[in-house]
């Protein structure tokens, strides 16, 4: 599968992290796949995400967010997140629908081939295309 690593340290005036500010991680950790989709030639919209909270979350934690495409659709595409904490436990889950649209229309389009072939490569995204 396709993937990208992000590590995260927690940042926060509270000793628990705020679940809200988990999503601005797994939003960031998604920058990546944000500028290679926009190189293939469209513009990733957001459409859902689905978050489950399994561990608690602490200020300071080193968090490693593990993002891999899991489906491919028509005019969209799903990709999976894993949020690791510094012990290597499982602290969150994400699913992450991304819409494909033009970006002069905004409407949507078919998933550019780029995307559909990552369902296919075992070595991951090639993240030289977007230095």
């Amino acid at each position: 599968m396709a993937y990208t690593e992000k590590e995260v340290v927690a940042e926060t005036n509270q000793f628990h992290v705020s679940n809200v500010q988990l999503y601005e991680y797994l939003d960031e950790a998604r920058t990546d796949w944000y500028k290679y989709i926009r190189i293939a030639g469209v513009e990733p919209v957001l459409v859902h995400i689905r978050v489950d909270f399994k561990k608690e979350i602490f200020s300071k934690d080193r968090l490693q967010i593990r993002t891999s495409l899991e489906r491919v659709g028509s005019t969209s595409f799903t990709l999976k997140q894993l949020v690791m904490n510094q012990k290597d436990e499982l602290t969150a889950s994400a699913e992450v629908v991304l819409a494909t649209i033009d970006r002069e229309k905004r409407t949507k389009v078919t998933v550019p081939n780029e995307i559909r072939n990552l369902q296919d490569n075992p070595f991951g995204l090639d993240l030289s295309l977007i230095k």
